[in-house]
């Protein structure tokens, strides 16, 4: 079913008013449960009271029983209206998050940051893709940090590959058409992370404890404690029927003896083991779902998942294979049962073995597993969003595309729909430069931003601002949210130069891959004499290079340039002074802009002039 955005908006208000409903049933069923428990805890004692005093034993019995049986019941039913609640108040919580996503309420939208730091990146700071109320927060519905890592690598891409994002575009195609699909993937990730506690493991750090552990080899040690358990049992039966004298005592010492020779070699055990199954078992539901999920009419999706489903070596058997050794291993949790048992055989080594091999089967799979739902996690989020957004379009980059950029109706993702104006624009060669000059607050850093923004969400697969968008692969770079460095002793105007020297040798470094450039206010932080003849020179050099870019300046001179420079063309974006009101249209002009605005903003400040 299609949906446009306000039809889509209205389907997600009528499913939260229906898992409202069902919450607040469920919640009246559970606290009436909860008075039943009481209410049968305490009625069952004194049943069991009477008859035990007054009635035949036979009776006692049969209450007894009966209490038993009937209570169970009563926590199972009361377990699973728990659990029913749960589950409609995480899909309740999901579908209201789809909605704050769609609105842009940012206070219900879970911040998200990578675990990477990106400070030295060509354009993560300046284009709103990572930090709060940014590009990152709004499209991230993963549940792990992997997940997030994931995203932010997509969005963050300095080298676009065509093949790799129109591979990626087909799954996540795919996924648009199944919220069901994703909003159950995060059901179940989501409740598994809920079940975590302080001192658990992570999906991270159990992966790093399998790769890092070393196989051991403890054939001969069993193969000696194994014989001796067969023989102490041979000779103690011989004994019990008077065939031999007590010989066993000889080689029940020597098996005590070589076990405690070996005792190191099965400490923890049962911590291992457990941590083990405890992790796999919460990952479990979102293994088997993957698992067994039909994938109908997702070919794509399909294939992607094959490792989950289409093998020998599948999740369920993995998880089933650590909890048999792990209620094996539970024998150290009672010193008399743990004695009992390795006083007979080497139960423990036997399992710290086979422990042993586990871990060298699994470290492999698991990291395998891991890294693909990672991914989907992070598809997922990228389908959410075309799926939240059916006015956006998908778009992938053609090295052959002519001309190397054309946009219409292009947006900002991060603007409410309401206060968003759109705009087209073509490059149409590389080595152009649009030189885009205009009032304060008339919408050049945006409008850099809305560009930037949008070519970082093409090559990560996903949909775009824009009704239709087509691009050459490009390196993108930006040098708009410059700042100062007090720890490097850089100014903001030398912080500036670093970067413009950056992006020069970007522009001279011979690769294939031409730059897209994003440059806000160049050379803002030095004298106007200056700024006017460094930028004229900058312009200069770059026009014609291995790339396109967009340069905004309030210097008005430099749109003298486009008579001298063929790649450069003058754009702006103006506004309108009615009395004392100032208005904006947003929309980009050609041509340079005919007023500038700086006066009269002071003066309607009631600052002198």
């Amino acid at each position: 079913m299609s949906y446009t955005s306000q039809s889509l908006r209205q389907a997600l208000q009528n499913q939260l008013r229906r898992l409202q409903q069902h919450i607040n049933q469920l919640t009246q069923q559970d606290q009436r449960l909860s008075m039943l428990r009481l209410a049968a805890f305490v009625g069952g004692l004194v049943l069991i009271y009477l008859a035990g005093s007054f009635g035949p034993e036979w009776l006692f019995w049969i209450t007894m029983l009966a209490f038993i049986g009937g209570f169970y019941t009563l926590v199972k039913m009361h377990r699973q209206v728990e659990q029913s609640l749960n589950k409609f108040t995480t899909w309740k919580a999901i579908r209201s998050r789809h909605l704050a996503r769609q609105s842009l309420n940012w206070q219900d939208i879970p911040p998200k940051t990578p675990s990477q730091s990106y400070t030295q990146h060509p354009f993560a700071s300046d284009l709103d893709i990572l930090g709060q109320h940014s590009l990152l927060q709004l499209i991230d519905t993963g549940n792990y940090q992997g997940s997030t890592d994931v995203l932010a690598k997509l969005l963050l891409n300095q080298n676009p590959d065509p093949k790799a994002i129109e591979e990626r575009q087909l799954i996540i195609k795919e996924l648009v058409r199944q919220p069901q699909f994703r909003d159950q993937l995060h059901l179940l990730a989501h409740v598994h992370h809920e079940q975590e506690l302080e001192d658990d493991w992570t999906l991270e750090q159990l992966r790093d404890h399998l790769n890092k552990a070393e196989p051991v080899n403890y054939t001969f040690p069993l193969a000696i404690l194994g014989s001796l358990s067969a023989l102490n049992l041979l000779l103690l039966f011989l004994y019990l029927i008077g065939v031999i004298g007590p010989y066993i005592v000889f080689t029940y010492v020597l098996y005590l003896g070589i076990y405690n020779f070996n005792s190191d070699k099965i400490s923890g055990l049962f911590d291992e083991a457990s941590q083990i199954q405890k992790l796999l078992g919460r990952f479990h539901p979102v293994l088997e779902f993957l698992e067994h999920h039909s994938y109908r009419n997702s070919e794509r999706l399909k294939d992607f998942c094959t490792l989950f489903w289409n093998s020998a070596d599948s999740p369920s058997r993995y998880v089933h294979q650590i909890i048999r050794i792990a209620s094996a291993a539970a024998s150290q949790n009672s010193e008399l049962v743990w004695l009992l048992i390795n006083s007979l055989v080497p139960w423990d080594l036997y399992y710290t073995q086979k422990l042993s091999r586990y871990k060298q089967e699994l470290a492999p799979r698991l990291s395998s597993w891991i890294d693909r739902f990672y991914q989907l996690e992070a598809f997922s989020s990228l389908a959410n969003f075309a799926w939240l957004n059916p006015q956006y379009s998908f778009a992938l980059p053609d090295p052959k595309a002519a001309p190397p950029l054309e946009a219409t109706d292009l947006g900002h993702p991060l603007l409410p729909e309401s206060e968003k104006i759109t705009n087209d624009i073509t490059i149409h060669e590389k080595g152009d430069i649009l030189l885009i000059t205009g009032s304060n607050m008339a919408g050049k850093s945006t409008f850099l931003r809305t560009i930037g923004i949008n070519l970082a969400l093409c090559y990560s697969g996903g949909v775009v601002n824009a009704s239709s968008f087509s691009t050459i692969p490009f390196r993108l770079f930006s040098s708009i949210n410059v700042s100062d460095s007090l720890d490097n002793g850089l100014s903001h105007f030398y912080a500036e130069v670093k970067q413009l020297r950056q992006l020069l040798s970007l522009l001279e470094d011979n690769q294939p891959m031409p730059v897209f450039f994003l440059v806000d206010e160049i050379y803002r932080g030095t004298n106007n004499r200056e700024r006017l003849q460094g930028s004229q020179a900058f312009l200069r050099n770059v026009a014609g290079k291995n790339g396109v870019g967009l340069v905004s300046t309030h210097d008005l001179e430099l749109a003298q340039l486009e008579e001298t420079i063929p790649q450069l063309s003058n754009w702006h974006f103006a506004e309108t002074i009615e009395g004392e009101k100032m208005s904006f249209t947003y929309k980009l002009k050609p041509g340079p802009c005919p007023s500038t605005n700086a006066l009269k903003i002071m003066q309607m400040e009631g600052l002198p002039t």
